[in-house]
């Protein structure tokens, strides 16, 4: 594996800033960049793996370059042995997403792994307070092996941006439901969405249904008066 070790980087910079410093030393399979599970900051150091050791050896040459307020360090990662990717559990449906540009929405996503196979839903995360998308999201697939197939996007660029992509076996939590600005304009894999506008649908329908029943009961009141008024 030809993977270097990164320290020193500013704690809101985002992997899209890192591989903008490294994309011309070759090309990148992967970045991996810790975060503060409740800030989702960064927490300053992470990982890059290249194609070739012709592209590490242009990495190393970057040490000591400047990355927003900081100056970087770039070392060869130690002790790295290759590792096979991960394999979901059969019963498995959806990965979870990051590093996704942060003006997307959920059709955007959805078509980008449609590839992989049918899309069943997208749920993006958002920011409880600003309520502005985070740049991660859960994708839910209508079979296991779209699911195999997604997982080879880790890496990959989506929308002018490397992703990182694994599967996730856990429920969605509150935090992760829909906010009214998804659920109003998204429709294509947006399960609520579908819902409430079938519900909609549905109540429409009824009301149509009383109207027209409303209208033929008054239409055959009419004509029984005529009929009465005829008969006087």
């Amino acid at each position: 594996m030809y993977q270097v070790f990164i320290s020193g980087l500013p704690y809101t910079a985002s992997e899209n800033d890192v591989q903008t410093l490294f994309e011309d030393c070759g090309e990148i399979l992967s970045i991996k960049l810790p975060r503060y599970q409740d800030s989702n900051r960064l927490l300053g150091y992470g990982h890059i793996t290249f194609n070739d050791q012709e592209a590490v050896k242009k990495a190393l040459a970057l040490n000591g370059s400047q990355l927003g307020s900081r100056y970087i360090d770039v070392k060869e990662a130690k002790g790295i042995q290759s590792q096979k990717p991960s394999v979901p559990p059969p019963d498995c449906l959806t990965i979870f997403v990051k590093n996704l540009s942060y003006d997307l929405n959920a059709d955007q996503i959805g078509d980008s792994f449609r590839p992989c196979g049918k899309v069943a839903n997208v749920r993006m995360v958002y920011n409880t307070v600003t309520k502005n998308f985070k740049g991660f999201a859960y994708i839910d697939f209508e079979d296991h092996q779209s699911v195999i197939k997604a997982l080879q996007m880790n890496g990959k660029k989506v929308h002018g941006r490397l992703v990182q992509v694994d599967y996730d076996v856990k429920q969605p939590k509150a935090g992760f439901r829909y906010q009214s600005k998804q659920i109003e304009q998204q429709s294509k894999y947006n399960k609520e969405y579908q819902e409430i506008q079938k519900k909609k649908i549905k109540k429409e329908n009824a009301v149509s249904k009383v109207k027209k029943i409303k209208n033929f009961a008054e239409t055959q009141k009419q004509i029984s008066a005529q009929r009465n008024k005829q008969q006087i």
